[in-house]
């Protein structure tokens, strides 16, 4: 008690900081897990949208040791050459400070909204790190949206401070600059959104109305 009493505002400025990132991490962390468990079959049955979470297997982990056990043997096999075998190593990357398996599906969600087709893939795979205190593994995740249709090639992207928008069509800027998604790409058949690590409904609902949103906007522009 003493020492709080004596904080001073810098303290308790770093602490509401500390507790808030932590706070939102974990209410992310949540918020997927349930919408995966408790809230994803409701939202299917409500939209007639369909579900694939694979089940069994352990999303290339095995394949994934398996090649590493082969690539620490070939580092050695490098290390025993002397200089030669180091300068390669370093040119092909078995020396790479991190090794990274093939991406994986966790959750696909597919559907129409709107009158357009989309999917929206969660995925993750397996990191391994090597710094010189040892080796660290780390499973990484991501989600994604993409909204089929047929639309010009861009790839936008939303400045996080400036708000300045770059590499969107003419149109689109102020539409772009009022959501909170900051990249959107266009590769001509599809329309694509980040959604983070994991997927949670809140942000796929919303990912779907800005999507739906700029496709409108595209096709008014035609």
């Amino acid at each position: 008690m003493d020492l709080i009493a004596t904080w001073d505002w810098r303290a308790w400025t770093l602490a509401v900081l500390f507790v808030g990132v932590v706070g939102w991490h974990l209410w992310r962390y949540l918020a997927a897990l349930a919408f995966r468990h408790l809230l994803l079959g409701g939202l299917l049955r409500r939209h007639g949208w369909q579900a694939d979470l694979p089940g069994g297997g352990d999303g290339g982990r095995a394949a994934f040791d398996q090649r590493e056990r082969q690539r620490r043997g070939q580092a050695w096999e490098l290390l025993r050459q002397g200089r030669r075998g180091i300068r390669e190593g370093y040119r092909t990357g078995v020396f790479g400070k991190t090794q990274a398996s093939g991406w994986h599906g966790e959750l696909t969600v597919t559907g129409t909204f709107r009158g357009r087709a989309f999917v929206a893939a969660q995925t993750r795979r397996t990191e391994l790190t090597n710094p010189g205190s040892g080796s660290n593994r780390r499973t990484r995740r991501r989600a994604s949206l993409e909204l089929h249709g047929a639309f010009p090639m861009f790839d936008a992207r939303v400045g996080k401070l400036s708000g300045r928008v770059r590499g969107a069509p003419p149109g689109l800027e102020s539409l772009l600059r009022s959501r909170r998604f900051r990249v959107l790409r266009s590769d001509g058949g599809t329309l694509s959104v980040p959604l983070g690590p994991r997927l949670r409904r809140g942000r796929l609902l919303a990912g779907l109305a800005h999507l739906s949103a700029v496709a409108d906007r595209l096709e008014e522009r035609r």
